[in-house]
């Protein structure tokens, strides 16, 4: 009974450590995604896509640290591409979302950002793993 004990709370703890900010995190880009109007200036030309690939980018690490911190092996090993295809995914789902949201349109030059957005958080996820262990030396 005491493994079993053990493992649950092995469970929640890496659930709330790792898959905890995912899912809060995907909650605000469909929070936002909510909004007819987003905040900020329009005047800026592209300051949507950065945006999105700001949002992505932030998607694409938290992503990449959940799976790698995952319980199997497979999860582990193949966790640039699992992050990658949930996170466009979530990106489909989030245009698809902002066709159904007055003032707000679906978007192919969304996508490709947010995509590109993505592999920028998951090279950065491994540069910052990279420099971490260097310093642990």
């Amino acid at each position: 009974m005491r493994e079993l004990e053990a493992g649950a709370i092995r469970f929640l703890s890496g659930f709330l450590r790792f898959w905890l900010p995912v899912l809060a995190y995907i909650t605000l880009i469909f929070a936002l995604s909510s909004l007819s109007e987003l905040p900020g200036p329009r005047h800026i030309r592209y300051l949507d896509k950065v945006a999105h690939f700001v949002e992505y980018g932030i998607l694409g690490f938290v992503l990449g640290r959940a799976f790698r911190s995952g319980s199997t092996g497979f999860l582990r090993k193949f966790w640039f591409g699992l992050a990658i295809i949930a996170a466009v995914a979530v990106g489909f789902l989030d245009e698809w979302y902002q066709s159904t949201v007055p003032c707000r349109e679906r978007s192919n030059f969304d996508l490709l950002a947010d995509f590109a957005g993505v592999l920028f958080g998951q090279v950065a996820l491994l540069r910052l793993e990279s420099w971490w262990k260097r310093k642990k030396k």
